[in-house]
């Protein structure tokens, strides 16, 4: 992949990082304990696929746009 391409997949989880953080305290006011163990749940789920999926895919290529700043092979 270009690193423009990188730049712009790092760039874009940003976003993705800011706004799952919003949705998170959201949910943190579902008064339903089960509905929001559940929701938190599939926002895990998600931050663990993007994760492996694409963060760690860019960051193979590019160590130093991991997001933590590591700049190590993957």
């Amino acid at each position: 992949m270009k690193r423009e391409v990188a730049e712009g997949i790092s760039a874009a989880l940003k976003q993705v990082e800011q706004a799952l953080g919003q949705l998170d305290i959201a949910i943190c006011s579902v008064e339903s304990e089960s509905e929001r163990k559940r929701m938190i749940g599939v926002i895990l789920d998600i931050v663990g696929d993007i994760h492996r999926h694409i963060t760690l895919t860019v960051a193979r290529e590019y160590p130093d746009l991991h997001p933590d700043g590591y700049s190590r092979t993957w």
